[in-house]
């Protein structure tokens, strides 16, 4: 190991060292207390899956942590299982609960979301009030036994060691997720879902997993927590108890590694060292708060690793071999089945109106495989509404939509990638607050299929499968003539390096059909010129591409194939020189130089 290696480890040591030192020096209430911080670290990664990584917020995780704490204290206490038995019901019955609370995700969002989660906390320490049969209502459960070996407890000590270990394997795991195609793809979500929807990510999915996940580590929590304090009750759970847990991660730092366990650190030591100044405590408590939140907007551990949330691991180099094959194989082997002429989509009285206004009108349309047609017209002509019905972000109103002569109507947009449709967008759509090089991993979302459980423990399947998949992505932005640091975050690229960055990560989708809306929009002559190269490079491999443009000279010098919309009608189509050639679309789009 080298020596910076050791120096930089030192720090991670010596603290665990103390800490497993702390229960044979120390007093009985601080090694409580430190195994309360353990119980919470487990209880905030859980809350900066779904909250850091997904974007949700929830103010009602209380209630999952008492339905965690219930189950296992009356399985142990009543039915006589062990600890061990009852925290993975704890985990399945909490895990459980999260997935039915997933399927608010699908209808509620932001304050909504928020709202439902409160009424489910309510829900749940009103139930363990009423209920006093099952849960002891005011008088709570007592006497709930710690975990044991063999019939024999477990002393003070080795509780301690055993929330700590449960506390660190949280973090680990919640790490390794982060760097997989389940954590991009929550992260991908959170930063712009139609964006991730149109690289094959589907937001339900991922709005679920973490859903579950953070239930079932919070749900963990609450079984810990039971166990050792021996005692619950329905005062604990309150909505005080959800705000928070919802604390630990903003002020920790939202999606970070370390944030869950440096925000429940501070949140949970504070209140004793300030346990002296009792007329000043809530007073200095709040403002130590507002100073940590306004000097650190990210959170304490966002400071350190804002920059690079995930630093590319270098063992991945553009041009490498991708498993035998050449890059072009790689990013156009779909496209390769379709026969050049071929009928590739099929669009027949489609129609869409947005309430009163229809912007597009029994529109038929055919795009043949291996060409590049381009979509031209005034603004509002229906373009990019065409695109989006296309790629399945609109349904139609009327009309049918056929690829490769499977009827494909209403498709959702993470379906259509399946098939192999990918676009970029009018507006740059990036993942800002992820680099360059997740960004395109994150086009990669359908190809990796390692399942949830090989990306929580990273086996050796998956290092390999994100080894390729790095390699894939490198080649791609070598492809495209991206010039920058894959390492960058892509909100900090220029705007021309940004449109390279999206055709990169479409690519990676390895699509039949590729829309271009307006990706000359904003560039220089130069990076036109080398647009109209990289188009024509792309569509070399096979991979049929639909133009929408209003650069007449790129769109005439580059097309096999025009089509001219106005007010969402077709009124020409044909070659670029019939095209230019037809007196409406001069009259309607080019001009009427007469």
């Amino acid at each position: 190991m080298k020596r910076s290696s050791v120096i930089r480890a030192l720090p991670g040591v010596v603290a665990l060292a103390g800490l497993l030192a702390l229960p044979w020096w120390a007093q009985s209430y601080y090694v409580h207390i430190v195994a309360l911080i353990g119980v919470f670290v487990v209880v905030a990664v859980g809350m900066n899956i779904l909250v850091g990584f997904t974007g949700l917020v929830s103010l009602g995780h209380a209630g999952l942590f008492a339905v965690g704490a219930y189950t296992s204290a009356l399985l142990s206490t009543r039915a006589g299982l062990t600890f061990w038995l009852s925290a993975a019901a704890a985990i399945a019955t909490a895990s459980l609960v999260g997935g039915v609370l997933a399927l608010a995700a699908l209808r509620a969002r932001g304050i909504y979301l928020a709202m439902v989660t409160i009424a489910f906390g309510i829900i749940v320490e009103q139930v363990a009030l009423d209920r006093a049969e099952f849960t002891g209502g005011f008088m709570g459960v007592s006497s709930i036994p710690p975990p044991s070996v063999a019939g024999v407890a477990f002393p003070p000590a080795f509780r301690l060691y055993l929330i700590l270990a449960v506390a660190g394997g949280s973090l680990w795991l919640a790490h390794n997720l982060r760097r997989s195609r389940w954590g991009r793809g929550l992260l991908a979500v959170r930063e712009n879902r139609v964006a991730a929807e149109s690289l094959g990510v589907s937001r339900y999915r991922m709005e679920s997993t973490a859903f579950v996940l953070s239930a079932g580590l919070t749900g963990l929590g609450g079984a810990l927590y039971a166990h050792q304090n021996a005692f619950i009750a329905p005062n604990i759970f309150t909505f005080d108890l959800s705000v928070l847990m919802l604390l630990l991660v903003i002020l920790g730092g939202l999606g970070t590694t370390w944030g869950p366990a440096i925000g429940t650190g501070v949140l949970l030591i504070l209140p004793e060292l300030i346990s002296g100044f009792e007329e000043y405590r809530l007073i200095t408590y709040g403002a130590v708060m507002l100073a940590c939140l306004y000097l650190m907007p990210q959170g304490i551990a966002g400071v350190f690793e804002g920059a690079r949330a995930r630093s590319y691991s270098g063992e991945a180099r553009p041009g490498l071999a991708l498993e035998g094959r050449p890059l072009a194989a790689v990013l156009s082997g779909r496209a390769a089945v379709d026969e050049r002429g071929r009928s590739l989509v099929r669009v027949e009285q489609v129609s869409k109106a947005f309430g009163g206004l229809l912007a597009v009108s029994q529109l038929s349309l055919e795009i043949r495989a291996g060409t590049i047609h381009s979509l031209i017209g005034p603004n509002g002509a229906g373009k990019t509404t065409l695109v989006n019905l296309l790629s399945g972000f609109y349904r139609p109103t009327a009309g049918e939509i056929s690829f490769r002569e499977r009827r494909v109507t209403g498709w959702a947009a993470h379906r259509m990638v399946g098939v192999g449709v990918a676009r970029t967008f009018q507006t740059t759509h990036l993942f800002p607050r992820l680099t360059v090089l997740e960004n395109v991993l994150v086009g990669l979302h359908r190809h990796l299929s390692e399942g949830f459980g090989q990306a929580l423990f990273r086996t050796p399947r998956l290092r390999t499968a994100e080894r390729r998949a790095e390699a894939e992505a490198l080649a791609a932005l070598e492809f495209v003539g991206f010039p920058g640091d894959p390492r960058e975050k892509a909100g900090n690229l220029a705007f021309g390096h940004q449109r390279l960055l999206e055709i990169a990560r479409a690519l990676v989708t390895r699509p039949v059909l590729l829309l271009l809306d307006e990706p000359a929009a904003g560039l220089t002559s130069w990076e036109i010129t080398e647009l109209d190269k990289l188009i024509t490079r792309i569509n070399s491999m096979g991979v049929t591409v639909l133009l929408i443009e209003h650069h007449m000279d790129l769109v005439m010098g580059i097309s096999d194939y025009v089509t001219v919309l106005d007010y969402g009608k077709k009124i020409a189509e044909g070659t670029p020189e019939e095209v230019q050639a037809n007196p409406q679309v001069v009259e309607a789009y080019l001009g009427n130089e007469a």
